[in-house]
């Protein structure tokens, strides 16, 4: 056959493989996937911002986890100024968990009209059967300025600063004994010596730290009629928290929230212990002129890192600021013997009077 009749070769398409194609497919594919990632990241980042990191979010997040919470910890500060009477600084460390409790504090009595503040420094144990724990550990230096007052106004402004200092230091080295116990003994005082509207509270408390149910049932009540609205979200940030000014509800929500809280388990169980025990937001006998409150919370958890409230009226001003770690304690030690603190305390006033009359013979 002529070379120049014959047909021309036809191409192989069934042994050629579609490259092109198969980069194509997976091109489109990585397309969608990267948009898919992309959008999921800019909707986390709106649910973070605009959901997670919404002001009123984290703070009622933050009052429903404090209620949640069964241990804490707290640091800080109570200054109570009853103007023409005195002013009280106390600064406090405490610690709750599985219902005992503990506290640290230093405080210092600045008494109107005395020259001399009144130091105190002891510590305090509260058990879960309500059982209270205290100790003083500077009982010599508090009972040392108590009887320098004591000589003062009763003497009229009639005794030197010698006098008294002497007389001071008689009677510590008469009482030397006495002193030195009282500074080393922890003292109890049982809920029945309190009245029965401790114990009964006691018990409510108890249902509070012991019930889950019933801490998630009050965290619901105050989620759905917060106390609280926003009035500045640019407060400084404390203790690793972002803080905030809050204020007063509108009267409705408070309403609701009594309603509810009288009507929950533990509003039940209070309101067996007597009507001082419960939550009456038309209460007005403790109205103040001036108030406020912030509070910390913290990013991530939102857990609250601190709170701070300043009230302020005619008779007095009161300032309360404190570092908070919820869900971290310290160890709790309840003392293994204690002194009836009453019994201890009548003990000391024999001492006291057989002291003060043996020093005004000398």
């Amino acid at each position: 056959m002529d070379q120049g009749n014959q047909p021309a070769p036809q191409p192989q398409y069934n042994s050629v493989p579609m490259q092109p194609k198969k980069k194509k497919t997976g091109l489109i594919i990585g397309i969608v996937l990267g948009v898919i990632a992309l959008i999921a990241i800019i909707s986390a980042v709106l649910v973070y911002f605009l959901w997670w990191q919404n002001p009123e979010k984290m703070v009622t997040d933050a009052v429903s986890n404090a209620i949640m919470a069964k241990k804490m910890t707290a640091d800080g500060k109570v200054v109570i100024d009853m103007r023409d009477q005195g002013k009280i600084e106390l600064n406090v460390k405490t610690a709750t968990e599985s219902g005992k409790s503990k506290a640290s504090i230093d405080a210092k009595l600045n008494v109107k009209g005395v020259e001399k503040n009144i130091p105190l420094k002891g510590d305090a144990v509260l058990d879960s059967d309500g059982m209270i724990y205290v100790k003083i550990n500077n009982f010599k230096d508090l009972y040392g300025t108590l009887l320098e007052i004591v000589m003062e106004s009763s003497s009229g402004g009639n005794l030197s600063r010698s006098q008294i200092e002497t007389y001071r230091d008689q009677t510590l080295e008469k009482m030397g004994s006495e002193i030195d116990k009282m500074s080393d003994t922890w003292m109890k005082i049982s809920p029945d010596e309190i009245g029965s509207e401790y114990k009964c509270g006691i018990n409510a408390l108890k249902k509070i730290q012991s019930d889950e149910s019933a801490r998630k049932e009050l965290a619901q009540i105050y989620q759905k009629n917060s106390l609280f609205t926003i009035k500045d979200s640019k407060i400084s940030d404390r203790n690793g928290g972002r803080g905030f000014e809050l204020q007063g509800n509108n009267k409705s929500n408070s309403s609701k929230f009594e309603e509810e809280f009288k009507n929950s388990s533990v509003g039940k169980a209070l309101g067996k212990c007597g009507k001082s025990n419960g939550y009456d937001s038309n209460d007005e006998s403790t109205s103040i002129d001036e108030s406020s409150l912030k509070v910390w919370v913290d990013r991530s958890s939102h857990e609250l890192k601190a709170v701070e409230l300043k009230g302020n009226d005619k008779k007095a001003s009161v300032e309360i600021s404190f570092d908070i770690n919820v869900n971290k304690s310290e160890e709790i030690k309840v003392p293994s013997s204690a002194e009836s603190l009453k019994e201890f305390i009548e003990g000391f006033m024999e001492g006291y009077s057989s002291g003060l009359s043996s020093t005004s013979t000398r």
